[in-house]
């Protein structure tokens, strides 16, 4: 019978290393770093995003993107497709939570 693994965790809010989209303001992307939890494989990722403001307005929480065991990607933007920045981001306390399984 197989073993299943849970981790989780979560970037830091107001921290986190969010990185403009090439060329713009017009999305913000971070590599969270999960190796801290030994996993191995190919995990499933569940994201969320957090903060203190205006999180509601954007998309892509949710789209894990080059999803290893020691890591993932996830870009975010507004849905009407606002500016946004890096500061903007920290400024709202914004971070990815996560959760991984692994079978």
């Amino acid at each position: 019978m197989a073993t299943t693994r849970i981790a989780s965790g979560r970037t830091t809010p107001g921290s986190t290393n969010w990185q403009p989209f090439v060329g713009g303001t017009t999305g913000i992307y971070v590599d969270v770093d999960t190796s801290a939890a030994n996993l191995t494989g190919s995990p499933v990722y569940v994201t969320s995003i957090g903060g203190t403001s205006n999180q509601w307005s954007t998309t892509g929480a949710s789209s894990v993107y080059i999803g290893t065991a020691t890591g993932f990607r996830i870009y975010i933007r507004y849905a009407d497709g606002g500016p946004i920045t890096p500061a903007t981001a920290n400024g709202f306390q914004w971070h990815i939570n996560w959760i991984a399984m692994e079978v």
